[in-house]
């Protein structure tokens, strides 16, 4: 094994590719040779400063590989499993961990711990998930955001009622892949990237809306596009405030649901079974050391996601 590894740090001023040490798992740590790590809008924003986070970062939580090395109190994971990685950190300290087993105060991979950016991946065991052979590297590597939109159907919503789709980007074409498998007819997609002069958004149609790409303005919109009583759904990780008139939501009484994650099993388990296909909603692989390209082009892609092959 290398001593060294090449990877991607945010550091306090700037994001640069550094040579580091090659780390030794603690107890109950799994050092991951990562294969390919997806790029997304929380990368960029950690990368631009946008987001707080802890100091010499190596960015990047939607990867998959195989293990390099396990710690001492690692169980049920050997030498060149394949895994991808749930990057949810649950601090093991709040209440909610402590009784319910649900964390009030979470970290993030990538964000609050080192990432996937960089041949090798530290991480904790309960972070890593094994694959299947089933599952190619780009799948894994797909399953975080798979999981993120699973998360919409925790509202409750039915086939039989009416939606919509707010936003037109990748996000919002994977949700209606899932959506569809589930037994959702093919829902409408408002492009909220439309100017109001070339855009008319239905008022009072919809029993639920579903948010790809919070603003106040796309705020306000889903609000006067829904039934009195409907559903507003709110999926995207924003770091900006938003912004909203009280007294136009008490005209509509909405039933708001600001959701994190479904099952991480369950994302695994559609990529596997081949019903949910990701390969149209990939825009290419590219060598980490052409991350300053990738980034920049990823700030304008929004309808297909880019990708760091480790192994170029």
């Amino acid at each position: 094994m290398a001593s060294k590894f090449s990877a991607l740090v945010k550091d306090r001023r700037k994001v640069e590719l550094k040579e580091l040490a090659l780390p030794k798992p603690g107890p109950q740590e799994v050092l991951v040779r990562v294969a390919l790590a997806g790029l997304c809008r929380t990368d960029i924003y950690a990368a631009r400063g946008e987001l707080s986070t802890k100091d010499d970062l190596i960015l990047g939580h939607e990867l998959a590989g195989t293990v390099e090395a396990v710690g001492a109190s690692v169980d049920g994971l050997k030498v060149g499993t394949r895994v991808t990685v749930n990057p949810v950190l649950p601090c093991k300290l709040c209440k909610g961990c402590l009784t319910r087993g649900i964390c009030l105060n979470t970290g993030f991979v990538g964000i609050d711990a080192d990432g996937g950016f960089a041949e090798f991946a530290l991480l904790p065991q309960e972070s890593i998930m094994t694959l299947d052979n089933r599952v190619s590297f780009l799948a894994a590597a797909y399953s975080e955001p798979v999981a993120a939109s699973l998360a919409v159907l925790k509202s409750g919503i039915r086939p039989s009622e009416n939606g919509a789709i707010f936003g037109k980007n990748r996000f919002s074409e994977l949700l209606q892949s899932i959506l569809t498998i589930y037994g959702f007819p093919e829902l409408p997609v408002i492009d909220t990237y439309l100017t109001k002069a070339n855009q008319t958004v239905p008022e009072g149609e919809f029993d639920y809306a579903i948010e790809t790409f919070a603003s106040s303005e796309v705020i306000a919109k889903m609000c006067r596009a829904i039934r009195p009583g409907g559903k507003l759904i709110l999926k995207s990780r924003q770091h900006e405030p938003i912004q909203f008139k009280l007294a136009d939501f008490l005209k509509r009484e909405p039933v708001i649901y600001v959701l994190n994650y479904g099952d991480f099993d369950e994302a695994l388990e559609l990529l596997s079974s081949e019903k949910l296909k990701i390969e149209n909603l990939v825009e290419g692989l590219y060598p980490l050391k052409d991350y300053a390209s990738v980034f920049e082009k990823a700030g304008f892609a929004e309808a297909k996601k880019l990708f760091f092959d480790l192994s170029l």
